[in-house]
């Protein structure tokens, strides 16, 4: 295994495995610190503790968060239709994102480029929401971005090696 690859599967397992466990929480997965209580924090309130983005967290930003976010979206685009997150749906939005963050960490490992593509959409987005809608200031989303350049990263050095331009054979002169 070269350097390139050995790097390229180092960013795959240590920061872009996040997204597992981002879905996990989403789906209620008791696994990884999703089964914890609700930081009020997470939420705008006062307390005494750090958001961790667990089930709690996540449900409570998609149906107060992203998904006003993403019905504002929707609107401007001309779009007629709205997205729901909410007990009453089973939180629609958060498993749809979910799904779309295992399928992206797996296609990593079948297809890495388009599963790295997948991911960096996703964060792109997260970081749209965070900009636009949060108004949160970007040193304040250093996860965020890092997780974008680790994904563009993997997308860049997946691609395999430029082919080699045929080798043109030179002509023998003609005898006279």
């Amino acid at each position: 295994m070269g350097a390139k690859s050995m790097f390229v599967t180092l960013l795959k397992v240590l920061p872009l495995a996040i997204y597992l466990r981002s879905a996990a929480c989403k789906f209620g997965v008791p696994v990884l610190g999703c089964e914890t209580a609700l930081c009020p924090v997470a939420i705008g309130k006062p307390g005494d503790c750090t958001p961790t983005a667990n089930t709690a967290e996540q449900l409570a930003w998609c149906e107060h968060a992203w998904t006003p976010w993403a019905n504002g979206l929707l609107k401007q685009a001309g779009i007629d239709y709205a997205v729901k997150c909410s007990a009453a749906d089973d939180f629609q939005l958060a498993k749809v994102l979910g799904a779309v963050e295992v399928v992206g960490y797996v296609l990593l490992w079948v297809v890495p480029q388009f599963g790295a593509f997948i991911l960096t959409a996703v964060m792109t987005g997260a970081l749209h929401f965070h900009l636009t809608f949060l108004k949160d200031k970007p040193e304040a989303l250093v996860l965020q971005f890092a997780l974008v350049a680790a994904s563009a990263l993997v997308m860049l050095l997946s691609g395999g090696d430029a082919p080699a331009a045929p080798a043109v054979k030179a002509k023998k002169p003609k005898r006279a």
